[in-house]
């Protein structure tokens, strides 16, 4: 063993060294400006109130594949900077049918998991933020995503002609969070295009901390045009209540 690593430290030249060094430096680069650019994707819509669910899922998503892409092509680089490991590397390949093989019958409720994933993140049958109906026993719950691509998953939020709307509005420390939460829901009950079938309108906090009180609206409506029209309603409200903007 050792001999072996003296000969392939031995045969190695400064360039090879600086090959590896330069993969090695370049793929973090490209990995942080990667996350970069999609965080500050995520943050430009998210104050634009244009994110939508679905988007959050799939960018994070094609984030982690491209990283993931970004470190096996530098590594692949730098290994091909060893000749003694380029013989491996043929019999790696090789044998990598067989072993696909075993480790795909050892290992089939993760790779179904995984390939599960895949299907959810570009289907959405479940996106971030939506609401969903399942069985609970009031313990801490964790859904394989297995069950999610294959079991009858009721979405409250996509499940029907309805459309959910939710609302969040940050009231500041010296605002009036309970006059907000009455202004929202005077707004949300005036609103003809209500689903009178589903649950009525209703507000919670979210979170309050040094910036103020996080509140949400949440609402049914019968048709995305009304969720659209209740929603601008709602953001007008909150600018006049919170903020004292006339729109």
């Amino acid at each position: 063993m050792l001999e072996q690593l003296r000969s392939i430290l031995g045969d190695l030249h400064p360039r090879s060294i600086v090959v590896v060094l330069l993969m090695l430096v370049l793929a973090a680069l490209l990995t942080r400006f990667v996350n970069s650019v999609v965080h500050r994707t995520l943050e430009r819509h998210r104050h634009g109130g244009t994110l939508l669910p679905e988007s959050v899922t799939r960018l994070q998503f094609i984030r982690r594949v491209v990283d993931a892409v970004i470190w096996v092509v530098a590594i692949s680089i730098g290994l091909t900077q060893f000749p003694e490991l380029r013989g491996f590397s043929a019999g790696l390949l090789a044998s990598a049918g067989i072993s696909g093989l075993i480790v795909g019958f050892a290992a089939r409720s993760t790779l179904g998991n995984a390939v599960a994933g895949v299907t959810i993140a570009f289907a959405q049958p479940v996106r971030i933020g939506d609401e969903v109906e399942l069985r609970w026993d009031g313990k801490r719950m964790i859904v394989p995503n297995e069950t999610l691509s294959t079991e009858v998953v009721k979405n409250l939020t996509l499940g029907s002609v309805s459309r959910m709307v939710r609302t969040d509005v940050l009231v500041p420390p010296r605002g009036d969070a309970r006059g907000t939460m009455e202004a929202l829901l005077g707004v949300a009950a005036a609103e003809p295009g209500l689903d009178r079938s589903a649950p009525p309108p209703r507000v919670e906090f979210l979170k309050v901390d040094a910036a103020g009180a996080l509140l949400r609206l949440s609402a049914t409506c019968a048709d995305d045009a009304s969720a659209a029209r209740l929603t601008q309603a709602l953001l007008a409200k909150a600018a006049q209540a919170v903020y004292g903007i006339q729109v």
